[in-house]
């Protein structure tokens, strides 16, 4: 469960208009003024286009938000209540921006108006809905939930509110919702409920909340949107709500772990999981990397040894903490004659978008300085300048966001032009993620090399 907050820009003026002022008389009678209250109405954006780059929402030639990520929400921001010309603009890798959605807005005195982004942009469906309420109080002892059916890969679908680990095969859906149905808002006991989803008709469920807590006077925009987490199901759930927000995975959802062997000087391993006698991953040779296996969110143990004999353990019951919905890398890295190996855990991003590349750089060479890492058109780095510098040991670079193209990746030795990896070409796809590596020769040091991950392996 991830709870986050978006950067907000208040860009309107807010009036109080001043009526019926009156001149002073010349008796000295008292100026007498009448405030107007101003009409004001609320707007609150969610992304949820699911292939998608970050976006600026501007009204009126107004900046309102920027840099909103997908499942990311706004709060409700009071504005004037006039019209509004509301622009979606994507932001692209090189930082320009492009508009890709528009909608005009008669905003109302008191009323509450949610615009969510939604559908897929490799696709062309991408499309901005517009939901609006009125301003209404909560009872005391409630919580008011509206849904929205904003996965558009997913059917006709029953949506089942109940009590924790109620028994559902003979109890009638609560509402059922196909791809941009929106309920209307429904106020219930502020308590514990689960929510589960299943196709129209079945009883299969395809989301499982889990148990999850509905506050007292709270009120709830709860968004099923595609699941780019970890996990078998279709959907996860987007959650807004005054003053905070957050992604409700489904509880089964686990995390996404791999294994690269990254030591240059070891040989062949086997890796095992929480104290198993049998391995998790058998037979691992340098510049070997795992596809993604799916573990239990929490705390487990990663123990490597030789393949050869287990009883040569040179990684012990190294402990890693996964979080629910999420993916990880786990690098062996050092050196097995320096008696010096340890695992080096990434969290990876692996949710696509269709407008950029994303590009992860990682500094696995034990024999290696601080490097610096270019990426450029050419091998000819005399004048460029380093996407990356003073990159340490074990120092990864995170997603970089990468304009679609032909590139050449060289990492010299740092604050140098002196190549120590490279040049290499490569051919960055929209939607496509890469990972690098930097590693030693094989049994170590230099030549330098790379081990390459994610979509380079499938070329």
């Amino acid at each position: 469960m991830r709870i986050s907050k978006m950067k907000r820009i208040y860009p309107f003026a807010l009036c109080v208009s001043l009526i019926g002022l009156t001149a002073c008389s010349d008796d000295d009678d008292a100026t007498v003024v009448e405030l107007v209250e101003p009409e004001m109405s609320y707007i609150r954006v969610i992304h949820a286009g699911s292939d998608a780059p970050l976006v600026n929402v501007v009204a009126n030639g107004n900046a309102l938000l920027s840099n909103v990520d997908y499942a990311m929400a706004s709060d409700l921001i009071e504005v004037s209540a006039t019209s509004y010309d509301i622009n979606v603009d994507a932001v692209l890798a090189d930082g320009t921006t492009l508009t890709v959605l528009e909608a005009l807005l008669d905003a109302q005195d008191d009323m509450e108006y949610t615009a969510i982004a939604l559908g897929s942009v490799a696709d062309n469906t991408l499309s901005l809905k517009l939901i609006e309420n009125p301003t209404m109080d909560i009872a005391a002892g409630y919580a008011r939930v509206q849904v929205l059916h904003g996965a558009p890969l997913v059917g006709t679908v029953d949506i089942y509110v109940t009590a924790p680990d109620a028994d559902i095969s003979a109890t009638a859906p609560t509402l059922s919702a196909s791809y941009l149905d929106v309920s209307s808002q429904i106020e219930v006991p502020a308590s514990d409920y689960q929510i589960r989803i299943t196709a129209s008709g079945m009883k299969e469920v395809v989301y499982d909340s889990g148990s999850v807590a509905l506050g007292d006077m709270q009120d709830y925009f709860i968004s099923a949107i595609p699941n780019t987490w970890s996990g078998d199901s279709p959907v996860a759930l987007q959650v807004s709500l005054p003053g905070a927000q957050l992604v409700l995975n489904d509880v089964n959802s686990g995390a996404d772990l791999r294994v690269v062997h990254a030591v240059a000087d070891a040989p062949a391993v086997d890796v095992f999981v929480d104290g198993a006698t049998t391995p998790a991953v058998d037979m691992l040779s340098f510049g070997d990397v795992t596809g993604y296996v799916n573990l239990a969110q929490g705390a487990h143990t990663v123990t490597v040894a030789a393949d050869a004999d287990n009883d040569v353990v040179v990684i012990d019951n190294a402990a890693v903490d996964l979080g629910i919905g999420m993916s990880y890398s786990a690098l062996a890295v050092g050196s097995l004659t320096s008696n010096m190996i340890e695992p080096l855990v990434l969290v990876e991003q692996t949710r696509r978008v269709a407008t950029e590349a994303k590009l992860t750089v990682t500094h696995a060479a034990y024999s290696a300085p601080e490097v610096d890492v270019y990426l450029t058109s050419s091998a000819d780095i005399s004048d460029a300048t380093p996407v990356l510098e003073d990159v340490p040991f074990k120092v990864s670079s995170g997603s970089i966001s990468v304009t679609p193209g032909t590139y050449t990746i060289s990492v010299t030795v740092a604050n140098t032009k002196d190549v120590a990896i490279g040049p290499l070409e490569v051919t960055l796809g929209a939607s496509g993620i890469y990972g690098v590596a930097a590693v030693d020769n094989v049994g170590g040091g230099a030549p330098f090399g790379v081990i390459l991950l994610d979509d380079f392996t499938a070329m």
